[in-house]
This record gives structure tokens, C-alpha cells and sequence, in this order.
């Protein structure tokens, strides 16, 4: 039998299962506390429904946001915006290269 080269075997299955299980509960999650949020101020400011879809809009973009993120570093990739570190540490800004 092969023995299993980087990044294989139970271990590397065992996460894809975890993050394919915890993705849906981000979007879920935060679509639902915005929603939840907004639809308890409209009930106190007497707006309607007009806090609960802003509020609720608002949290499918934080969830989404949320949700690439993870799959960015699972995935090992920068999130954007970052710079790219050096290989001898810091972001090399303000060190006179």
C-alpha cells in the first residue's frame, strides 16, 4: 500500500467535510441575525419591512463575504487587499530595499 502524499488521506477528507458542512450555517447564519435584527427594529421604530430586507441584505453580503473568506484560507490563498509577505517576514513596506 502507498502512503499518502502531502495534503491526502482521512485527514485531508475529514476537512473538506467539515468546511462543506460549516459553509451553509455562515450564509445562514448571518443572513438570519441581520434579518432577525432589522425585523426587531422595525417592530420598535414602526418602519415595516423596510430594516429587516436592508438589514437582511446586509448579512447575505457580510455571509458571502464570510464564506469566501474561509475558502480563501483553506485554500491558502491571500484574501485581497493584503500584500504578499516576504520570505524573511513583514510586507517589506518602509524597510529600504
Amino acid at each position: 500500500m502507498k502512503p499518502a502524499g502531502p495534503g491526502k488521506g482521512p485527514t485531508e477528507w475529514m476537512r473538506q467535510v467539515a468546511l462543506a458542512m460549516d459553509l451553509p450555517f455562515l450564509m445562514i447564519g448571518a443572513v438570519m441575525g441581520g434579518g432577525l435584527i432589522g425585523y426587531a427594529l422595525d417592530q420598535w421604530l414602526h418602519t415595516g419591512p423596510w430594516l429587516m430586507l436592508i438589514l437582511g441584505g446586509l448579512g447575505f453580503v457580510a455571509g458571502l463575504r464570510a464564506m469566501l473568506q474561509a475558502l480563501a484560507v483553506r485554500t491558502n490563498k491571500q484574501p485581497r487587499g493584503k500584500p504578499p509577505e516576504k520570505p524573511g517576514g513583514g510586507t517589506g513596506i518602509g524597510q529600504g530595499e
